[in-house]
């Protein structure tokens, strides 16, 4: 028997990342494309459904070429991980009938989902706050858009579509579904609230990450055929999988183009508690492992590094961790921020406002500035962890991975945030997360369990030096 092996597919923000693995975790190849949101006059970001199924045939097709060209392996799982909220509206024959919009793009009739559904019931049924972000009020505009689209029978999140075009019968996952705004995650059922404004149910059946949904075909890339497949859930959790960190009271930090802080718990969370959550900005629903629950808190960290190195004129990843060597030095002295004449302030979204105090006619020093957006965004979020400790209690450990892990201001940063701050060692932890979903899903690996640590040794955590 030729050696198995694992594709991971994570379609994220920025990147569309395809790893794989063999069955002891360590990657043999990998591919990636930048992910072509359009952007639109009136200021949105959109994708073509055919697009991003062409792109994923793309990403994972040459990932898998070049695993079994240099092992002579088997691609015998692929799982597919991502965004929930960014998703196709398709008719009865799976075609699409709008554009794939953003998780993050603005264009959402929010005040019709308030007005017909009320703004307290959907907090506590959706366990989102009621804003542009949840896929719900997304699909009512997109329905005044694009007419066609009121036709829809199903919505699919991105990587359901993913999974569907390489083959998969129709599934809604349920930690995607969570965040969609058409799940009751209370229940785990589909809500009827927004069955009622739409006129239909557009879930299709409900799975868990990791549940065998069917076998990569004719339209898949030739590597893949006969492969058994899965939705590998949402992104970040399926990071926190590979990350070792998908434990009952493990806080996850995901430094990725979007912070995320997840909470994992066994739950369960009562449904005024999910209320209380989501009118708070935080997350509450249904996890890549079954029966669990997490609470996130989704912060704009990486869009605000973005913004700032570009307006400070630093531009490629050598001279990002430059200036944030200088940067940590700065915090690990305590003397960032205000002592330095630089006041730096998030004002939400990727918005944030730096203030140079004193006589700083000549501008102030970039490490400075730096220094003091890096303690500005980490801040941002300590209202939001004490809110989730007061609900269901305060974690026990601290995991972090990203990228934005590898600028020094920003570790030392979250060092200081999270002392005993463990990081993990996988560099795609997404895709890491969705290939050993897949495992489970082809009977090669066992169902991910939260008492127990993640189960791939290559993928060690690291204690980060006090």
């Amino acid at each position: 028997m030729s050696r198995p092996l694992l594709l991971g597919l994570d379609i994220g923000t920025s990147r569309i990342k395809a790893v794989v693995v063999d069955e002891s975790g360590a990657e043999v190849a990998a591919a990636d494309r930048t992910t072509p949101w359009r952007r639109t006059p009136d200021g949105g970001a959109e994708l073509d459904a055919g697009v991003l199924t062409s792109l994923v045939g793309d990403v994972a097709g040459r990932a898998a070429a070049r695993a079994v060209a240099g092992t002579g392996g088997t691609v015998i799982g692929v799982g597919v991980t991502g965004m929930g909220e960014a998703g196709v509206l398709a008719g009865a024959r799976d075609q699409p009938l709008a554009p794939v919009r953003a998780w993050y793009d603005q264009r959402a009739d929010v005040d019709a989902v308030r007005a017909e559904l009320g703004e307290t019931a959907f907090h506590e049924a959706v366990g989102m706050r009621l804003d542009a972000q949840p896929a719900l009020p997304k699909i009512v505009r997109l329905r005044a858009d694009h007419p066609a689209a009121a036709a829809a029978t199903r919505f699919y999140s991105v990587p359901e579509w993913a999974v569907r075009g390489l083959g998969a019968r129709p599934v809604s996952e349920l930690s995607l579904a969570s965040r969609t705004g058409l799940l009751d995650v209370v229940t785990a059922r589909p809500w009827d609230g927004a069955r009622a404004l739409l006129g239909a149910d557009l879930l299709s059946e409900l799975v868990v990450a990791g549940d065998d949904v069917g076998t990569a075909g004719d339209g898949a890339p030739a590597e893949l055929r006969g492969a058994t497949l899965t939705v590998a859930g949402h992104d970040h959790q399926a990071a926190a999988l590979a990350a070792g960190a998908a434990s009952d009271g493990t806080l996850f930090d995901s430094l990725g183009t979007a912070e995320a802080l997840l909470r994992f718990t066994a739950g369960p969370i009562e449904r005024a508690a999910v209320g209380e959550l989501a009118a708070a900005h935080l997350t509450a629903g249904r996890t890549v492992i079954a029966g669990h629950w997490c609470v996130n808190q989704g912060l704009t960290t990486g869009f605000v590094l973005e913004r700032v190195a570009a307006a400070l004129g630093v531009g490629g990843r050598e001279q990002r961790v430059e200036l944030g060597r200088r940067a940590a030095a700065l915090l690990a002295a305590d003397a960032g921020g205000a002592r330095a004449g630089v006041r730096v302030e998030v004002l939400g979204e990727d918005q944030v406002r730096i203030d140079l105090l004193g006589d700083q006619h000549d501008g102030a020093d970039p490490a400075a500035v730096w220094a003091a957006t890096v303690r500005a965004v980490v801040d941002s979020g300590r209202d939001g962890l004490r809110r989730v400790a007061a609900v269901i209690g305060p974690h026990r450990r601290v995991v972090a991975a990203g990228g934005w892990l590898a600028n020094p201001a920003v570790l030392e940063a979250k060092r200081r945030q999270f002392p005993g701050l463990v990081t993990s060692g996988v560099v795609e932890a997404g895709a890491a997360g969705a290939a050993y979903l897949a495992g489970v899903a082809r009977g090669l690996l066992p169902r991910p369990d939260p008492a127990t640590a993640w189960p791939w040794s290559p993928h060690t955590l690291r204690e980060v030096p006090q």
